[in-house]
């Protein structure tokens, strides 16, 4: 404990947590449309 990082540290912690949104944002679009029958369009 107590180390300390790098810059790339702070951004690599920042491009995690973007991806992770993204992650989430794909998979509720992807439901929504799996559920609202829209599916066949993008499959």
């Amino acid at each position: 404990m107590g180390e300390t990082y790098g810059d790339w540290y702070k951004w690599g912690k920042a491009v995690l947590y973007l991806e992770m949104v993204i992650a989430i944002l794909v998979t509720v679009f992807s439901l929504y449309m799996a559920f609202n029958g829209q599916a066949a369009g993008i499959a």
